[in-house]
């Protein structure tokens, strides 16, 4: 257990010292936050279906180590939103349909209310690593080799702005989740925008 924390301190260490170097290299200047390219043609969509009270947060790059063949600007993007409990789910696709598995990764959001969320929070903090997500923001990762039954994913969720976030991506791509975790929580939210009724002429 204890090389397991050494190990996740020291991943994550690595990572706090590349985005410290993305910052110095930018000379400081606070860059404006803002969700990867693949989802700037889903934003009206995300943001209308955001349910009232809830903002969503999306990484600023999809950075996956395990995946050389893919093509990010052929992912394809589905927004999956919940009224009861509220929520919002945007996943990540590698095809519509097919032989093997298309989910590739999803970002949630859902009320600190929540019962499922709350649920899957309090297992996540039971089993799950303690990582620092910014000073007052814990996150815990949950490797889906520790689930019972395993899982082939893994995810990271945490609390913040009163309510509860999740990424899900698979067990192989930790580092590239635990990066995207950090990018979600420090990125500025999306929030709710309606667009107005066209009307007719």
């Amino acid at each position: 257990m204890l090389y397991q924390v050494l190990q996740i301190n020291k991943l994550f260490t690595g990572l706090i010292l590349a985005i410290a170097g993305i910052v110095v290299a930018s000379g400081n200047k606070p860059v404006q936050a803002r969700p990867a390219e693949i989802f700037t043609p889903h934003l009206q969509e995300i943001q209308s279906n955001l349910p009232l009270g809830l903002v969503m947060r999306l990484p600023s790059q999809i950075q996956l180590s395990g995946f050389p063949d893919i093509d990010f600007s052929k992912l394809i993007v589905r927004v999956f939103p919940s009224e009861t409990p509220a929520g919002l789910t945007v996943s990540l696709f590698t095809c519509i349909s097919g032989p093997q598995p298309c989910l590739l990764g999803s970002f949630s959001v859902a009320r600190n209310t929540s019962p499922n969320a709350i649920r899957d929070l309090e297992k996540h903090k039971a089993t799950g690593d303690r990582i620092t997500l910014k000073p007052n923001i814990k996150g815990y990762l949950l490797e889906g080799s520790k689930q019972k039954p395993a899982y082939e994913f893994s995810s990271v969720m945490w609390q913040q702005d009163n309510l509860i976030y999740r990424v899900s991506l698979p067990q192989a791509e930790r580092l590239s989740m635990l990066f995207m975790a950090y990018s979600m929580a420090n990125e500025a939210p999306l929030r709710r925008v309606v667009s107005p009724p066209i009307i007719g002429r």
